[in-house]
């Protein structure tokens, strides 16, 4: 595991680990997560590195996610035992800011959701997956960073 990476315990089952600008910043840069994952997009080459190597013995997804108060763009990747299980996908709630190999997608039908339905995770009835196991909780990675470490 990188220096500085907080393991994070979002339900008896599933962690995660919240991955700063800088932490991404000091991966290797050459280590390649997954050739499928286009240039340009927000999912970053070394730490869908660090996710796939993870998923050697378990599943593990990556997902990004840039919101406005709701809508937004999101992606997500996901490995079971080292071999891709999902993704990538992109999607965006907005039609202006589909990138390329985007898909508009509105409500629960977003490649976060999806990402985590192939990881295994059931949406609480009146909840999506995201909310389910409480990544609505705080708002940026930094958050999480803040309220993980707080005793």
């Amino acid at each position: 595991m990188p220096d500085g990476v907080i393991i994070v315990q979002l339900t008896a089952e599933l962690s995660m680990l919240p991955i700063t600008e800088d932490q991404a910043r000091r991966l290797d840069p050459g280590a390649v997560g997954s050739d499928r994952i286009p240039a340009g997009w927000m999912l970053r080459q070394p730490v869908a590195a660090l996710a796939r190597a993870i998923s050697a013995d378990r599943a593990a997804v990556y997902i990004h996610s840039e919101t406005f108060g709701g809508p937004g763009t999101r992606e997500a990747i996901a490995w079971r035992f080292g071999h891709l299980l999902y993704g990538p996908a992109g999607t965006s709630d907005i039609e202006q800011d589909l990138e390329p190999g985007y898909h508009l997608a509105w409500g629960h039908n977003n490649a976060v959701n999806s990402g985590l339905r192939a990881i295994g995770v059931v949406a609480a009835e009146g909840n999506d997956e995201y909310g389910t196991i409480g990544l609505d909780k705080h708002r940026t990675t930094e958050d999480w960073l803040q309220h993980s470490a707080a005793p």
